[in-house]
Parts: structure tokens; C-alpha cells; sequence
């Protein structure tokens, strides 16, 4: 399988901000994807609500709810797990994310998924 370095460790929060990448599929698609630190564990995904294929993040970056315990669509509600995906609610239909594979080594995250390329990392600063 193929690393790539998607981002340190230390710039995840527990159940807070995280961090966003585009990958490239086999067809030269570029799709929004993040990363999250949840129950101390990190778990990515591809950005696309089960219900409409719309970013979750409300402004870059924050994917949580405010108590940090569901990842969850902006646009129309829909709750996710943060550590399977899986829709917890709201119009997502029984639909959960789709994961990315990674594996979290020395303190960095990487994407370890033959199918997708990392193609942009978006920084996030402080003020959105």
C-alpha cells in the first residue's frame, strides 16, 4: 500500500477541529476529504453527506457537534459516528460516510488507500 503524509497529529483536537485534503479517485476526480481525532483516535473520510453530496463543515474545519460527540452535515443535520461513519440521524438515510484508510505512525497521519491521491491540503487557521 502507498503512504501519504496527510497531516501531524497534533494539529487534531479531541472531538474538535479537523483537517481537510482533496484526493484525486482513478478517474481524475477531485474530492474533498478530512480528518478528525475522536475518543483519542483518528479516522478520515471522504467530505460528502450521505444525503446530498454537499461538504459537512460548517466553516472549514468544523465537523463536530457542539458537544463533540457526532460529526454533522451543515447544510441539513444529518448526524454521523466520528469513529464509523455511520448515519446516527437526520436525513441521511441510513447512509454513512464513506472512511479512507489510514494509519497514524510517529506522531503523523497517512493516507493508506491505493484507490485516492492526495492532491491539496487546506490549512485551517484559527479564525476559520
Amino acid at each position: 500500500m502507498n503512504e501519504q503524509f496527510i497531516v501531524e497529529t497534533d494539529g487534531l483536537e479531541e472531538g474538535g477541529k479537523g483537517f481537510r485534503f482533496d484526493v484525486e479517485n482513478g478517474q481524475g476526480e477531485k474530492i474533498p476529504a478530512f480528518a478528525v481525532k475522536f475518543d483519542y483516535q483518528y479516522f478520515a473520510y471522504l467530505n460528502k453527506c450521505g444525503h446530498i453530496a454537499v461538504q459537512l463543515d460548517y466553516m472549514p474545519g468544523q465537523f463536530f457537534s457542539d458537544d463533540g460527540q457526532t460529526l454533522v452535515c451543515s447544510t441539513h443535520g444529518a448526524e454521523y459516528a466520528p469513529d464509523t461513519g455511520a448515519c446516527l440521524g437526520g436525513p441521511c438515510y441510513g447512509i454513512g460516510l464513506e472512511s479512507l484508510q489510514i494509519n497514524e505512525k510517529d506522531g503523523q497521519l497517512f493516507l493508506i488507500n491505493d484507490d485516492f491521491q492526495i492532491v491539496e491540503k487546506k490549512v485551517v487557521n484559527e479564525e476559520g
